[in-house]
């Protein structure tokens, strides 16, 4: 929808993802945030959130999003995927603002200049995907006013990669964040990945300790680790490429914290196929303690 030279963005997932109405979305979001008690010191300065249906991964979401109640965040800058589409960029898309039932988000013009070096617009990968756009109604209920700037990360040459991570690591001041948009282990038939650690009378246990390994590495800030692992399991992490930009972007003196884990299969008691939903938050010193 385009008017007065602007190019906003009509949501793609409202009412499939997420309630299609401003008050049931609200106090869907409101109930996952008064129900989420994370614990944590600092300042955050980033996220790994998940992207699924909020019925499924809403819950983990609220962990990470309501450490940035109050925090004096007013921009944030969501690194996303494109599941359908081959990128071998990182992408911001055209628009001018995203829309969703509670209202249009500025996308940040000064951060989009900032990293026009590191990245293309790439529209084609934007169309349909979902992984950017279910973030920000959380931002929508817990900050008050803010912008922010969509990053689909594709896959990266490394010097590439290095490059945009240098430059979003320049953009951390106190009243920025980073967001990471991304699910873990997709397991089963609907997604053909049978590791053979995860043995079939003991899904559920042998998940959790794949899921837990892969997210030590990332809370310690384990890039080259990360990715031996990610070579060695072959897990179906959907951000694995966007989680490998903020592993670097990240200040070294970050510290990063598992706020809450589950999959699919404990919502549904189906191990069949199974989807695996983490809320990590990176903070630094200083600021409020949570």
């Amino acid at each position: 929808m385009a008017m007065g030279g602007e190019n906003v963005r009509e949501p793609v997932a409202a009412g499939r993802f997420y309630p299609g109405g401003a008050k049931e979305l609200r106090g869907m979001i409101e109930k996952y945030l008064d129900q989420a008690k994370p614990e944590l010191s600092g300042r955050p300065i980033a996220l790994i959130s998940p992207h699924a249906g909020y019925v499924y991964s809403g819950q983990a979401a609220a962990y990470g999003f309501k450490l940035l109640k109050g925090s004096g965040i007013k921009r944030v800058i969501v690194l996303g995927l494109a599941h359908g589409y081959p990128l071998r960029v990182a992408s911001v898309p055209s628009y001018t603002a995203y829309r969703t039932p509670l209202g249009d988000v500025p996308v940040d013009a000064k951060l989009r200049e900032a990293l026009a070096s590191f990245t293309r617009t790439v529209d084609a990968a934007d169309r349909g995907e979902h992984s950017i756009e279910v973030q920000l109604p959380f931002l929508q209920v817990v900050l008050d006013d803010f912008t922010f700037l969509p990053v689909q990360v594709g896959q990266l040459p490394p010097d590439e990669a290095d490059k945009l991570a240098a430059a979003l690591q320049k953009l951390l001041d106190d009243k920025t964040a980073i967001v990471v948009s991304s699910d873990f282990t997709h397991y089963g038939a609907n997604y053909d990945y049978f590791p053979a650690s995860v043995r079939k009378n003991t899904v559920k246990e042998d998940l959790r300790k794949l899921d837990l390994k892969a997210a030590a590495f990332i809370e310690k800030l384990d890039y080259a680790g990360f990715e031996t692992f990610l070579r060695e399991t072959e897990d179906t992490i959907c951000g694995a490429n966007p989680i490998r930009v903020l592993l670097r972007a990240l200040p070294k003196e970050s510290q990063g914290k598992v706020l809450c884990y589950y999959t699919s299969g404990d919502i549904v008691n189906d191990w069949d196929s199974s989807v695996s939903y983490f809320s990590i938050a990176f903070t630094v010193k200083g600021g409020r303690e949570k």
